[in-house]
């Protein structure tokens, strides 16, 4: 008898999370079911992080596959190299810093054998080693990634994209799709903000979504972060995958709605609003760059974008947006 597929894939790319690995790969062996397959691939990573994973895999025989790169690649090519590897009908990407809360794969499972749906997004908390009232107060223990109505699904492809972006959530691993939905959207390697150039591609072929409204995801934001400390190259990066994300939801088969262009509008240029806070003010090549990604997301300009926001009632948002951006000379 042929061996029945998995179906689901963890997909889990390592690379110097040592302190972090093993939390995050018994967060799913401790739920996962005979029908999960979880991958593992080493990015060339060196410290003692796939000592860990050897390790468990000692514990738990035949739970866990590993590969490797012969040298370090970065994550989208890690993450490439993990859906080759696939054979799940769904793929969740895991990143090895975080980790999956109690009852995730069950919870999906349910909603796989009940709907079946193209994607499935999933809510996410903060982790910190010392939580507070502050962070709770905060809403760090349920963060939404879809701003519609929680727990919305259908077939409506405008209702989840403008979800999407109004929630400002577009992370790879709060999306569980099927693996031939993800591999139509491969990662661009060697780049950062390689999540937000992709959400186009991934949500065209989807028919049916769901959003769950419970974490999921044990996000472990660290002081290293991408968007702690922003370059010249980052920025760079940010602006290549804002335009791929404008391109990737305008192309939606059949067109998309008045509603979501304007949802589309809105992300860029509080995308852009941040970068402005955050590019070095003396460099005069990059703010160059800034004005002509705008000029072209945005060829109406951007007051004309921001009177929109005011006739909405968005006075505050609007005011803020074009302080930030006046302050750089990028109102174009």
């Amino acid at each position: 008898m042929p061996e029945t597929p998995p179906w689901l894939s963890v997909l889990v790319p390592v690379y110097k999370v040592e302190p972090y690995v093993r939390e995050c790969l018994e967060s799913v062996l401790e739920q996962a079911d005979e029908g999960v397959e979880i991958v593992v691939l080493d990015d060339a990573s060196p410290d003692g992080s796939m000592r860990v994973v050897q390790a468990l895999r000692q514990e738990w025989p035949d739970r866990i596959r590993v590969a490797a790169h012969g040298h370090n690649r970065g994550l989208s090519a890690a993450r490439n190299s993990l859906l080759a590897l696939a054979n799940g009908r769904y793929a969740w990407f895991l990143d090895s810093d975080d980790m999956l809360l109690p009852g995730a794969i069950p919870g999906l499972r349910a909603i796989v054998e009940r709907e079946a749906p193209d994607l499935v997004i999933c809510d996410f908390r903060l982790l910190r080693e010392s939580p507070g009232l502050l962070h709770r107060l905060r809403g760090e223990l349920h963060r939404r990634a879809y701003a519609g109505r929680p727990g919305e699904g259908s077939g409506d492809r405008d209702l989840l994209l403008t979800g999407l972006l109004d929630g400002r959530q577009l992370h790879a691993w709060s999306k569980i799709a099927t693996l031939d939905a993800w591999r139509g959207a491969r990662f661009p390697e060697g780049r950062y903000f390689e999540d937000m150039a992709v959400i186009g591609r991934l949500c065209a072929p989807v028919r049916r979504w769901r959003h769950v409204a419970q974490p999921w995801v044990g996000y472990r934001q660290r002081g290293d972060s991408i968007m702690a400390c922003m370059t010249p190259d980052k920025s760079r990066d940010l602006l290549q995958s804002l335009r791929e994300l404008h391109d990737g939801v305008l192309a939606m088969p059949g067109g998309v709605s008045a509603r979501t262009r304007q949802a589309l509008h809105y992300f860029c240029v509080r995308t852009f609003a941040s970068l402005a806070r955050k590019v070095p003010r003396d460099d005069s090549l990059l703010a160059h760059e800034c004005r002509q990604a705008i000029a072209m997301i945005l060829p109406q300009g951007l007051p004309v974008v921001l009177s929109a926001y005011r006739a909405r009632g968005w006075w505050l948002r609007a005011w803020r947006a074009q302080r930030s951006l006046a302050r750089r000379g990028w109102l174009v």
